[in-house]
């Protein structure tokens, strides 16, 4: 069986990693202050050297984060379900088996947007397969409960990509009864994940199964999406009214201006003048790192969504990959 956490004690981890994610979360917010201060006054040292002195400072914490996240090695997530085909403490095959497979394809549909951008076609990589690979550990009464669990697969630089697609998967389903919410987390995910969300809402309908997913993060925050008929019913609305109008993959010259490592954001300043801002993809941070503050030559998905009940249209950017930028290609 996969434990959670190996070689440590779990409260203790999680102690530990509250903290320093609050600490991280306090610089993250300095940073972007003097982020700011920087793009108002580009000549001033002091205001760069502070810049650096906070990155260095941020370097020191993710190291002891690291630390700590090498002790972690599976991410358990409990699912419960009810109705008429989970009574009695059991389940018919057939629907287990649904909603099995229409919950992986989500996740991994998820992992991948995050991988590598929201704009993909054409099948999951098989790495983000083998990586978001959830295993069925235990059942239990509850009327019907099931232990799922991934393995966390922490990297040196304390980055887990079944973490961090967890994470975004309840994004998703928290937004997913809002159009203002559903928006923003569409423009972020793709269509394909929003079509996995609709089918296993739509099989939950269809049977009247209540369905009750819960996760608890590294540093001990809980993650609950409940779901019944009618719940199921809103979500299924709300996906259908939020339209991909365009989506389609760009390359950008700028600086990089702006850089959250906690929050994977970017700000690029365009040669034209405008501010592109939007996440990065998984696996990003050292090139986000190297190329701070400095001119760059950007990929990223523009993808355009459309709430077709308000008539809204957003569009949202995903930096897939970036490089410094090369003056010969002038």
């Amino acid at each position: 069986m996969l434990e959670v956490w190996t070689g440590i004690d779990p409260v203790i981890a999680e102690a530990r990693l509250r903290g320093l994610r609050r600490r991280l979360a306090e610089l993250d917010q300095a940073l972007v202050d003097q982020q700011a201060l920087a793009r108002e006054n580009p000549n001033s040292f002091g205001i760069a050297l502070s810049g650096e002195s906070l990155r260095s400072i941020e370097a020191a914490l993710r190291l002891e984060l690291v630390d700590v996240l090498r002790h972690r090695q599976a991410e358990k997530v409990s699912i419960v379900l009810d109705g008429p085909s989970f009574a009695q403490h059991s389940a018919k095959l057939a629907d287990l088996g649904v909603i099995f497979t229409r919950l992986q394809k989500l996740f991994s549909s998820v992992a991948q947007a995050i991988t590598t951008g929201p704009t993909t076609r054409g099948p999951i990589r098989a790495d983000v397969m083998a990586h978001t690979a959830m295993r069925l550990q235990a059942t239990y009464a509850s009327s019907f409960g099931m232990n799922i669990a991934v393995p966390s697969n922490y990297n040196l630089l304390g980055e887990s990509l079944p973490s961090e697609a967890l994470g975004q998967l309840f994004q998703l389903l928290s937004a997913a009864q809002s159009d203002t919410h559903l928006m923003r987390v569409s423009g972020e995910v793709g269509r394909r994940s929003l079509v996995h969300l609709r089918q296993l809402a739509r099989h939950l309908q269809d049977n009247d199964a209540k369905m009750n997913v819960n996760w608890k993060d590294f540093a001990g925050t809980q993650y609950h999406w409940a779901v019944d008929r009618i719940s199921a019913e809103k979500i299924i609305f709300t996906i259908d009214n939020i339209k991909e109008t365009r989506s389609e993959t760009k390359r950008f010259d700028g600086f990089l201006v702006g850089a959250s490592l906690l929050r994977s954001r970017f700000e690029i300043l365009l040669d034209s003048g405008g501010v592109l801002e939007g996440k990065f993809v998984n696996g990003l941070v050292s090139k986000v790192q190297e190329t701070f503050g400095k001119q760059v030559t950007a990929v990223m998905d523009e993808t355009e969504v459309l709430d077709g009940i308000s008539g809204e249209s957003r569009t949202f950017y995903t930096l897939k990959g970036i490089d410094l930028f090369d003056v010969n290609t002038i």
